[in-house]
């Protein structure tokens, strides 16, 4: 099996989240902070639970192995049932959306179809959190109006990310810095909700 990744394993500072929530039970509930069953009061955020079975898929990408791939892998992303219905209304992701991102390995064989591809296990996961009310100002995992956090297989329910932006490998903002003027999200990858997106056209676009 062949997965993941030079940019997102590099992160070498741990911060602890909290344990998982389940997805299924959690939704309708407010944690500690009030705000998300998947963000504590100092804005720690843990890793949901059983998203492939109540969350809407909203896409997936495919980045193919080799020397230019710092994420080679199967690329799939969810968001809660309420964080799409909220989308599809105002064009834009509502406070409290979660979105949530596997990075699977590549797995290959000769099938009667074709030479097929599919995804292996999953090496990270990838959490967003919308705050669209700043308010974790002084947690480092927060910044440009979301909550950004990463858990590796090998201690999935660990954040290891330390910071939104900064130099280094540690730094889940770095990636989405192109899709700024659709709130950070590619938005472009996700026919779910693709559709309903209401975003000024990128500066300097053409007509």
């Amino acid at each position: 099996m062949r997965y993941l990744m030079i940019l997102y394993v590099a992160a070498s500072i741990a911060v602890a989240g909290c344990a998982p929530g389940d997805a299924s039970e959690s939704e309708q509930e407010m944690s500690a902070s009030g705000f998300s069953p998947y963000v504590d009061e100092q804005g720690n955020i843990s890793r949901p639970d059983n998203f492939r079975e109540n969350w809407v898929h909203l896409g997936t990408w495919f980045v193919k192995e080799d020397n230019h791939a710092s994420g080679p892998g199967v690329h799939d992303v969810y968001a809660t049932p309420e964080s799409v219905e909220g989308f599809k209304k105002s064009g834009q992701w509502p406070d409290a959306t979660v979105l949530i991102k596997t990075v699977s390995g590549i797995e290959e064989k000769q099938l009667p179809t074709g030479n097929t591809q599919w995804a292996g296990d999953i090496g990270v996961w990838f959490v967003m959190v919308r705050d669209r009310e700043n308010r974790f100002p002084d947690n480092e995992a927060w910044g440009e109006g979301w909550g950004w956090a990463l858990f590796k297989a090998d201690a999935p329910n660990k954040n290891v990310t330390t910071t939104w932006h900064g130099e280094g490998l540690n730094n889940c903002f770095g990636c989405h810095v192109p899709v700024k003027n659709t709130e950070w999200v590619y938005i472009d990858g996700y026919p779910t909700v693709r559709d309903f997106a209401r975003y000024p056209e990128p500066d300097g676009a053409s007509e």
